[in-house]
This record gives structure tokens, sequence and C-alpha cells, in this order.
């Protein structure tokens, strides 16, 4: 059994404290939800993992699960998180999430077009429309309430330099609509 969601709770009927904002934005609020394994025969009961962990490693890990390999043809852009499932402590062969999130306006819910990276601890919000950075410590500050991006300077190129190879790597992917036309103009 798997308990999950796609993405934070709606923050007009809901709360996603502490974390900031909910559903339509990259905080934590908007794209950090449980997930909750039940699995007697892998997964030892009353354990907790804290490896982030994306719903699109699902598919992989069924796979691996099932001992069925992926047709050669198919794109995965998850890994199988199977090795958490037996030891919470296990490290995965990962360490960078990615989110995209292109709005050609606002969302009525508050989100704004963003695409944001989170290597280890560190994530970075970059909004498309204002070309603006907010970068956090994720484990000082859950809440995302301190902007460090101007202290940090050479964190926020390091991580804005993951995001830009993301992107046009994906791109590649025959998603020539994937990076925003005002970031094309930029570079």
């Amino acid at each position: 059994m798997i308990f999950s969601s796609d993405n934070g709770g709606e923050t007009r009927v809901t709360t996603d404290a502490p974390l900031r904002a909910g559903k339509s934005t990259l905080y934590e609020g908007g794209i950090r939800v449980p997930l909750i394994v039940r699995y007697p025969r892998l997964v030892p009961a009353n354990t907790i993992c804290k490896t982030p962990t994306c719903n699109i490693d699902f598919y992989p890990t069924f796979c691996d699960l099932l001992g069925i390999r992926p047709k050669p043809q198919e794109r995965i852009d998850g890994i199988t998180i199977t090795p958490l499932l037996g030891k919470p402590e296990a490290k995965l062969n990962r360490d960078t999430l990615y989110w995209h999130y292109p709005l050609a306006k606002p969302h009525f819910l508050g989100g704004h077009s963003s695409g944001a990276v989170r290597k280890g601890d560190w994530k970075l919000i970059q909004f498309f429309d204002t070309a603006e950075f907010e970068l956090y410590n994720l484990a000082d500050d859950t809440g995302e309430k301190t902007n460090l991006a101007d202290r940090y300077p050479d964190k926020v190129r390091q991580l804005t330099a993951l995001l830009e190879a993301w992107r046009k790597h994906i791109a590649r992917k025959n998603m020539s609509a994937f990076i925003p036309q005002k970031l094309k103009t930029q570079n």
C-alpha cells in the first residue's frame, strides 16, 4: 500500500504549516508531500526515512520490485527507491531534484512561473517572470522564511548552473517548449 500526493494542500482550505505556501508553488508547502509505504515483507514497521523522493520514482521502483525491465525505448525519469524501503538510512544514487513550473500568468492560488532545484539541504527557486532567485537551507529553515540568495551568491551560481543544465538536457529530449521564452532570450 502506498499513500502519497502530487502536490501540497490548497491554502484556501488547509494549511501546510510549518511549510511555506501550498499547491501551485515551488515552496515546500507546494511540493513536499507525505509518502507512506506499507509492505510488511520489505518495509520494517514504524520506520521513518528522511531521504527525499519523487512520485516519478514509483514506476522504476515497481519495476524493480516485480523484476521487470522497462523497454529500452522508455525514458525513465525516476530511480528505484527499493534500497530505502528495507533500510531507511540507505543512500540513493541521486542527490539533486528538479522542478519546472512554467506559467503564462500567475496561478489563481498564488504560484508564479518558476523552476527549482534541491541539492542536499540547499534549494534554489528561480522565478521566470521576474528573474529573481530565492535560496534556502532546508536543514535550518524548513519553512523557507529566510532567503539566503544575497548571502551566498556562489551557491546561487552553482545551483543555477545545475538547473540550467537540467533544463537544456530535458529540452533536447523533444521538449522545445520546455524553456520559457524569457529565459531563451536571456541565454
